[in-house]
């Protein structure tokens, strides 16, 4: 018995071959058709936002050439031009291409070190920025494949636009500086909840010279005496009020005047303003700006001798010269005398009783000296302690007369002084 197969059924397996064979290779096709939209659609995407997507990783052989990179689809030049089979050594200059060599020489020894570089795009494709300089970071690990065998792992990243960034403030903080230089201001930073000080400039001089300051938080206390600071806070416990009753409305406080120690303790006049805002970390700050200001200038200077010299006396830092009538009412001060109390402008205590303005410590002092000059006609001075065995006070008065010679007004000058202001004291006695 013939138990080979019939020719018709050899035939109608072979058709069933090649039909299984054609659909396979339709699917492929297919396959293949969406696999290639697919990449393009991508590509598009990646290009889309190429100026974000700037991280990629690329793998190297142990000769350092081009194996794989991901995404398979990154813009960025560098990643083209690599993944087109240039090598870094046709990107970089052979001084960079020596630094990297050793790089990747030293790999295994030092895997957390970052090497840092840049190359010169030359291809106009590259998004119109032909001619522009790309800085990278690379970090590197070994990956072994085999016992002998094995690749570089890079991960890289463009910062370009941070470089670019990093290099914008710097020239911002260099003008910044320059200008700060030449105006004698600086910038400052005061915390509502803490009451902490901050210079976030530092202080210049007469000479434009850096005060030894540091900048960031320093102690208040040493940079200002005691009233001016409490003018200072005063201002602040006024804004902070204002501020939770109407909200923040932007408007600066008026400029006040304040004085801070100089590099030899002399106390120096400043205008300071600023602006009550909340900071990165949500906190009530006072922010502003400090101009270092000559106090003469604050006190008009008229053609006329006289008024000239009253102007200038009406300038010492360190004096409060005020002048009241017969009811002991303030008919004028100086700037001093009204940083002592806590006053803006000076004008604002013309016209106020005595009473009214001083503290009541220094009040009764006052009273007495004033009183004895409006009695007698004459001059009058006290000097002793105040309040605590360190602290003198020294006040002086003197009447101003009518052409009939009746005492009209007393002009009071007074100084407060701490036994540290006489550092020899102690020595000499």
């Amino acid at each position: 018995m013939d138990k080979s197969l019939p020719v018709a059924d050899l035939g109608i397996d072979w058709v069933i071959v090649l039909a299984f064979l054609c659909v396979i290779l339709l699917v492929a096709f297919f396959i293949l058709i969406f696999l290639l939209r697919e990449g393009i659609k991508k590509q598009q995407l990646y290009e889309n936002f190429s100026g974000s997507v700037n991280e990629f990783i690329i793998v190297f052989s142990r000769k350092l050439e081009f194996l794989y990179g991901l995404p398979m689809y990154m813009s960025d030049p560098l990643f083209r031009w690599l993944s087109s089979g240039s090598t870094f050594q046709d990107l970089l200059s052979s001084k960079d291409w020596a630094r990297m060599k050793l790089y990747f020489d030293e790999v295994e020894k030092h895997q957390n070190m970052s090497f840092v570089f840049s190359h010169d795009l030359e291809d106009a494709s590259a998004n119109g920025d032909k001619g522009r300089t790309q800085w990278y970071e690379m970090k590197t690990v070994l990956e072994y494949v085999s016992v002998q065998e094995f690749r570089y792992v890079c991960f890289i990243k463009n910062i370009s636009k941070e470089n670019e960034n990093r290099k914008e403030r710097e020239r911002i903080q260099t003008r910044l500086d320059n200008l700060l230089q030449n105006t004698g201001d600086f910038l400052w930073n005061f915390e509502v909840e803490d009451r902490r000080f901050k210079l976030l400039t530092p202080l210049m001089d007469e000479e434009h010279r850096v005060v030894p300051q540091s900048t960031g938080y320093v102690e208040i206390r040493k940079m200002m005496p005691e009233s001016d600071l409490e003018l200072l806070n005063t201002i602040l416990n006024a804004r902070v009020k204002d501020y939770h009753t109407f909200g923040s409305r932007g408007d600066p406080f008026e400029t006040i005047k304040v004085r801070l120690y100089g590099t030899d303790k002399t106390l120096v006049w400043y205008c300071f303003r600023g602006r009550l805002v909340t900071d990165e970390d949500n906190r009530l700050v006072l922010q502003g700006s400090a101009r270092r200001m000559d106090m003469v200038l604050d006190n008009l200077v008229f053609g006329d001798d006289k008024d000239a010299i009253l102007s200038a006396a009406l300038s010492f830092p360190d004096v409060r010269i005020f002048w009241v009538d017969r009811d002991f009412n303030i008919q004028g001060c100086n700037q001093s005398f009204a940083a002592d109390f806590q006053i803006l402008n000076p004008k604002e205590i013309y016209g106020k009783s005595l009473d009214s303005v001083v503290s009541s410590k220094i009040l009764p002092y006052m009273s007495k000296i004033l009183s004895e000059v409006f009695d007698t006609g004459r001059s009058a001075a006290w000097k002793g302690n105040f309040i605590k065995a360190e602290r003198l006070l020294m006040l002086n008065a003197v009447p101003i007369r009518s052409k009939d010679n009746i005492t009209h007004t007393a002009l009071g000058v007074y100084m407060l002084l701490d036994k540290d202001d006489f550092p020899n004291a102690d020595s000499e006695n």
